[in-house]
C-alpha cells in the first residue's frame, strides 16, 4: 500500500506541468480563470479563524444539499467558521451565494501540502466530505489533523463492483473516516462489505431532502403556467417511448409535453423521436416566446427543472422505468405535487418509503398506468401535510446525529 501511495503521488506530480497550462486554457474559455490557481493550492483566505468546520462538495448539487445543515451549525455552534471547498468554479459560486461561508475556494486537488496547511491555518476541527468523494491524499491528510466524516454517503450498484474489486485501495481509505453517514440501508450494507465492519457507519438518510427551493419564473415559465402540460423529468433512453405513447392517448387533455432528459446532450435525439411520433418539437433554448409553442418541448439547459415542477400538476420522474435507480423526487414533492415514477427507485429508498406511506406518489409500470395518472385528477392536500410532518421529524433526527460529531469546546483538535 505504501508503494502504491508513492507511485500515485509520483504520477500526480509528473502530470502537474502538463495539466496546469492545459487546464488554464479551458478555464479561461469558460471565464473561470480568476480562481483557477486555487486548484494548485494558491488560495487567499479572507481572515483568521479560531476554529472551523470544513465541507467539501463536488459541485452544485452537493452544495445545495447541505444548506439546512450549515444553517443549523451556525445556530448551534456560532463559534465555528464555515468553510466550503468545491471541485468546480460553478459550485464555488453557488456556495458563496447560497451558503455564505466564511471561506470558499476550489479544492487543491490531491495536494497534501496545501490541504494540511489549510486545515492548520483554518483551525479545522471537523472535515465533512459530502457524498462519496474519495480522494486518497485529501482523506489521508484530513484524518490525521481533524475528525473526518462523510455525509450523504452512497455507492451505486455499478460503483460497488469497482469498489469491491479494488477493496485493497478503498478499504483503508474508508477506515480513515471517523463516521460515515449513509443515505440508505442498502448503502450501509455496501460500505460495510467493503470496510469489513459497520462500526463507523450510520444510516442517517439523505440530508438533501431538507431544503425547499424558492422559484422565480422566467418568461417561458410564465407562458407555460397558463397551459396544461405533462412534464417527464430526468428521463433516460428507453423511457421516452412509453412517455410518447401515453401522451398520444392524452394529447386532447394536454397542451404540451415537456421532456427534460437526464443528459441534455440527448435533446436532438429526443426531438427526432418526437417527430417520428408525428409531433412538432423544439428545444427550450430555441423557443420564441412570442410564438406558439410546439406540442413537445425538450429541455436542453441545466437549472430549469424545478421551475417546471412548480407550474404543472402532471409529473413523471425518470431513471425509474429502467433499472437506473431513480432520481430525486423531493425536488417535485416540495411543491405539493402528486407525482409518478417507475418502480426502480432504490437510490432514494427513504423518501420513497415515506411518499408511498402517505400516498403522494403513483408507481408507473406501463403505458396504461401512465395514461391513467395523466387523465385522472387527484386531491392529496391532506396527505402532503402528513408527509411533510413525517419528513420534518426524520430530518431533525438526521441533523442531531450529524451535529453530535462536531467537537465541543473541550475537545482536542486532533482526531484521536
Amino acid at each position: 500500500m505504501f508503494i502504491l501511495k508513492i507511485f500515485y503521488n509520483i504520477i500526480i506530480y509528473l502530470l502537474i506541468p502538463f495539466a496546469l497550462p492545459v487546464g488554464y486554457i479551458f478555464a479561461y474559455k469558460k471565464g473561470e480563470q480568476e480562481s483557477y490557481f486555487e486548484r494548485f493550492g494558491f488560495i487567499r483566505l479572507k481572515g483568521e479563524h479560531k476554529k472551523s468546520v470544513w465541507f467539501h462538495c463536488a459541485s452544485v448539487g452537493e452544495v445545495k444539499s447541505i444548506k439546512s445543515l450549515v444553517d443549523e451549525i451556525r445556530s448551534t455552534h456560532p463559534d465555528y467558521s464555515v468553510v466550503c471547498s468545491t471541485m468546480t468554479a460553478t459550485g464555488k459560486s453557488v456556495a458563496e451565494d447560497y451558503l455564505h461561508p466564511d471561506e470558499a475556494f476550489l479544492l487543491p486537488i490531491e495536494n497534501s501540502i496545501a490541504i494540511k496547511y489549510l486545515i492548520d491555518v483554518l483551525n479545522t476541527r471537523i472535515f465533512f466530505i459530502v457524498d462519496t468523494e474519495l480522494w486518497p491524499n485529501l482523506i489521508n491528510s484530513a484524518h490525521k489533523r481533524c475528525k473526518l466524516c462523510m455525509v450523504n454517503g452512497r455507492i451505486s450498484d455499478k460503483s460497488f463492483k469497482t469498489y469491491k474489486r479494488f477493496s485493497f485501495i478503498f478499504k483503508p481509505l474508508l477506515h480513515n473516516f471517523h463516521t460515515i453517514f449513509v443515505k440508505s440501508t442498502a448503502d450501509l450494507e455496501k460500505f460495510s462489505k467493503i470496510i469489513g465492519t459497520d462500526d463507523n457507519i450510520i444510516n442517517s438518510g439523505n440530508i438533501k431532502f431538507m431544503q425547499p427551493t424558492e422559484i422565480t419564473l422566467p418568461q417561458t415559465g410564465e407562458i407555460l403556467q397558463k397551459k396544461k402540460f405533462f412534464l417527464a423529468a430526468s428521463t433516460h433512453s428507453g423511457e421516452e417511448d412509453i412517455i410518447f405513447k401515453a401522451f398520444n392517448q392524452c394529447d386532447s387533455k394536454l397542451d404540451h409535453l415537456v421532456i427534460a432528459p437526464r443528459h441534455i446532450n440527448r435533446a436532438d435525439a429526443i426531438c427526432s423521436k418526437a417527430q417520428e411520433y408525428g409531433y412538432q418539437c423544439d428545444k427550450l433554448t430555441k423557443l420564441d416566446t412570442a410564438a406558439n409553442f410546439p406540442h413537445v418541448i425538450v429541455v436542453d439547459k441545466l437549472g430549469s427543472l424545478e421551475e417546471f415542477y412548480s407550474i404543472t400538476d402532471k409529473i413523471f420522474i425518470g431513471g425509474s422505468l429502467i433499472n437506473i435507480g431513480g432520481h430525486n423526487i423531493f425536488e417535485a414533492l416540495q411543491f405539493r405535487k402528486y407525482i409518478s415514477t417507475g418502480s426502480y427507485m432504490q437510490n432514494f429508498q427513504e423518501i420513497m418509503h415515506i411518499a408511498l406511506e402517505y400516498d403522494v406518489i403513483k408507481i408507473i409500470k406501463n403505458v396504461e398506468d401512465l395514461v391513467e395518472y395523466i387523465k385522472n385528477d387527484y386531491d392529496k392536500t391532506n396527505n402532503f401535510d402528513l408527509f411533510f410532518q413525517k419528513l420534518k421529524k426524520s430530518n431533525k433526527n438526521k441533523m442531531k446525529m450529524i451535529l453530535k460529531e462536531i467537537p465541543d469546546e473541550n475537545s482536542s483538535k486532533t482526531n484521536q
